[in-house]
């Protein structure tokens, strides 16, 4: 675990072959040899395609769909907003006035049609023009414009999705470069198998990188400004083994690369286990995995996973565009349910941001993590929460369905969403619908809730560890900012005593605790977290095969013997000196001194 900053390692070099170096932090292991491909947008992001001439007319009719809809949406915002401050109304007339810009809109079609792009590409040339125009006006009042035409923007951008999918493929080869990258787009371009990826903004336990190491995509992040230093088309080496980006490889590097990306992807495998995890002296685990895509489950239960541990709703959400409707979620719930059979689906209920919904007229949170997120979003928004319920209820008619409520800081979060389980049941039934009773459980990812967990268990059947949360939540790291990266220390004092309150909490009460997230997926951590008294962990898709050979290979006893050496330690540095030695010691034939933090 290096303790350089994100300013240290982002630094360039060039040779005199003109090949140059970006060095970042990788965030997904591998290497990845293609051509660049730029991501621009926010809430929608989207990428350059050249289109044949006779789709040029179908191109121009979709922007002209979005305008008249991006029109409709501010002229019901403005309704809903009519008893507002002048200032306010004041806003919402300036946004429409650009809609209806002549001159705006010509310029955009224009760019359609001569330079043959699709509608998303044509909008930011030309906005980026007028909004770097406008920047350079004296008049502040003026000047200042810019940036209600970047508002406008993504507004025209989000109504470009008009709720489906894109439908767009990337070339081959495509190595995908953002400022950030969000998890719904990397769904949606999965198809088009993206060799890497690069970004400016995300961090190793993002759901980004967590979806990409699942999906074996080499990754690297924490590259300042680095849309501005490529150009769509480039050749690009992404090194996700030490987090460099090499431009312009020269024939000699190339050929290293493509040598090295073979020998990586023909590594032998961990052996399947079959059969009970147990650890050597008859401890027994569970391994359960984290998914976001029903399709995974057959290649987890290969790999010995038994059922799923988190299954992370929202992503129905960001596929849709929006809340998907009840039945849509029904249909996708019980396929998943069904797949899994006896092992059971834990779901969680959407854990969103207010930001990501779209439609509404909501100031930008200054601190998303903070803000209106996960269940409380749920239980201001209850309308769409009741259909989520409903369908769950529905979904678990003869299935092993459970329901996982994000984000609890409080039991009375957790009351009410069990009346409103009990309510929505109760509809179901008088309607003659059938419909099951899923167990109820609780993620703990603050450190309000691991204080007052005993609370917790008592009121719910089960409860999940979410580690990635809660490790920024209690080290106050945002888990996203490379800024900080050196501060997000998993082994830091106060991780492992929460989690072993929280595991100690569930073995009174006798409720089972699933430890979920990047910790329960390394075979460093997890090892510890059996030490700590885990039985049953939930990870990526391709952390299972790894961890059950390790815990395979170990016993109970020798984990708990280490781990009762850490928590005499003050330091995160202490603790991850002692795991170096006491792993080298005890286990030098499963691991090696690079696999160890410290």
């Amino acid at each position: 675990m290096s303790n350089k900053s994100s300013t240290e390692k982002n630094s360039s070099s060039q040779n005199k072959n003109g090949e140059s170096n970006l060095s970042g932090t990788a965030v997904s292991r591998g290497v990845g040899i293609g051509k660049i491909v730029g991501l621009y947008g926010k809430k929608r992001q989207f990428y350059r395609v050249s289109l044949e001439p006779a789709k040029i007319e179908k191109e121009l009719r979709r922007f002209r769909a979005a305008i008249r809809l991006a029109k409709n949406q501010i002229k019901k915002i403005s309704e809903l907003n009519n008893n507002k401050r002048d200032s306010q109304i004041g806003i919402f007339e300036t946004h429409l006035l650009f809609l209806e810009d002549k001159s705006l809109l010509e310029k955009i079609e224009d760019t359609i049609s001569n330079q043959k792009v699709n509608a998303e590409w044509a909008v930011k040339v030309v906005t980026d023009k007028y909004i770097s125009t406008y920047k350079n006006i004296a008049d502040e009042h003026l000047r200042e414009r810019y940036i209600d035409l970047e508002d406008i923007s993504e507004r025209i951008l989000t109504a470009l999705g008009g709720g489906q999918k894109a439908n767009i493929r990337l070339d081959k080869n495509s190595i995908i470069v953002a400022k950030e990258l969000k998890p719904s787009t990397l769904i949606e371009l999965i198809k088009s198998n993206p060799k890497a990826i690069i970004t400016e903004n995300g961090g190793w336990t993002s759901h980004t990188f967590i979806l990409a190491r699942e999906l074996n995509i080499p990754a690297v992040t924490a590259i300042k400004g680095i849309l501005r230093r490529v150009k769509s088309g480039e050749t690009v080496v992404v090194d996700g083994f030490k987090g460099n980006v090499i431009f312009q490889p020269a024939r000699e590097t190339l050929r290293n690369y493509k040598q090295k990306a073979e020998q990586t992807s023909k590594k032998e495998k961990p052996e399947i286990i079959k059969g009970e995890l147990k650890t050597l002296d008859g401890h027994s685990i569970k391994v359960h995995a984290n998914l976001d895509l029903a399709s995974d489950y057959v290649k987890a239960k290969k790999f010995g996973a038994s059922g799923i541990g988190l299954y992370r709703s929202e992503f129905l959400f960001n596929q849709n565009k929006g809340f998907p409707k009840e039945n849509e979620q029904v249909e996708s719930y019980r396929k998943i349910a069904k797949m899994v059979g006896d092992g059971g689906v834990k779901i969680r209920t959407f854990d969103l941001s207010i930001d990501q919904l779209a439609y509404e007229n909501v100031e930008k949170e200054k601190n998303p993590a903070l803000g209106l997120r996960a269940v409380r979003l749920s239980l201001t928004y209850e309308k769409q929460f009741r259909a989520q319920i409903r369908a769950l209820l529905r979904a678990a008619y003869e299935q092993k369905v459970d329901v996982v409520l994000p984000m609890i800081s409080d039991v009375s979060e957790i009351r009410r969403a069990k009346k409103i389980l009990e309510e929505e049941s109760e509809k179901l039934s008088r309607r003659k619908i059938r419909h099951g009773q899923p167990r109820l459980g609780a993620m703990i990812e603050v450190p309000a809730a691991v204080m007052i967990c005993e609370e917790i268990i008592r009121e719910v059947d089960f409860v999940n560890l979410g580690t990635n949360d809660l490790v920024q939540y209690l080290l106050a790291v945002d888990r996203d900012n490379e800024l900080v990266s050196s501060w997000f220390r998993t082994l830091h004092p106060a991780v492992l005593k929460s989690v072993k309150k929280v595991i100690e909490a569930g073995e009174k009460y006798d409720k089972p605790v699933i430890i979920c997230g990047e910790m329960a997926g390394s075979p460093v951590y997890a090892a510890l977290l059996v030490g700590l008294g885990a039985v049953e962990l939930s990870m990526n898709l391709n952390s299972i095969l790894r961890v059950r050979n390790l815990l395979s290979q170990i016993a109970f006893e020798e984990a708990r013997e280490i781990v009762k050496e850490l928590e005499t330690c003050a330091t995160s540095e202490e603790i991850e000196q002692n795991v170096k030695k006491h792993f080298l010691q005890k286990w030098a034939h499963l691991f090696g001194e690079n696999d160890l933090p410290g």
